[in-house]
């Protein structure tokens, strides 16, 4: 019985793995191989997949390939930004968000990363600055950069 039960587990165990590595991306598309992906896409799916399993360096290495596909893709300026950030790479980060704000200046998502990549600079003015541009527009985002501004300036007492 024992026995039995552990080949059930490790027959699990061996074909979940490739299921699970299938995953989905944020676009609705599928996630695939690199060697299938042929998109911006493509990239920016696999990229955003690396990105929320914390795999950022592979995350770079896709958004930089999507953005060598298509140079006008806010979203993977932003990834990118984003990715760069968790890294510690602020000053590249913030690069990035930029070219992402300068493409879609309504860009919630990207407003509110720049602001968190400024605090993580050491810069609460600019931050302050992306918070009220978000609050002006109405964005949630907004609530999500306040909550990261207060937990900058309780960390400075």
């Amino acid at each position: 019985m024992k026995r039995n039960a552990f080949f059930l587990i490790f027959l699990s165990l061996v074909f979940a793995g490739p299921l699970y590595a299938v995953g989905s991306g944020m676009s609705g598309g599928d996630s695939r191989p690199p060697a299938e992906a042929k998109s911006a896409q493509d990239w920016y799916d696999l990229g955003y997949v690396a990105s929320q399993e914390e795999r950022y360096r592979e995350g770079v290495r896709s958004f930089r390939k999507a953005l060598s596909l298509n140079r006008d893709f806010a979203e993977a300026y932003n990834m990118l930004g984003f990715c760069l950030r968790k890294l510690g790479r602020v000053k590249e980060a913030l690069a990035n968000y930029e070219k992402a704000l300068k493409l879609k200046p309504d860009f919630p998502e990207a407003r509110e990363y720049y602001g968190e990549a400024h605090l993580q600079n050491g810069n609460l003015e600019a931050a302050l600055e992306q918070y009220r541009i978000l609050e002006q527009s109405g964005s949630e985002e907004a609530q999500e950069l306040l909550a990261r501004i207060e937990e900058y300036k309780s960390r400075q007492l």
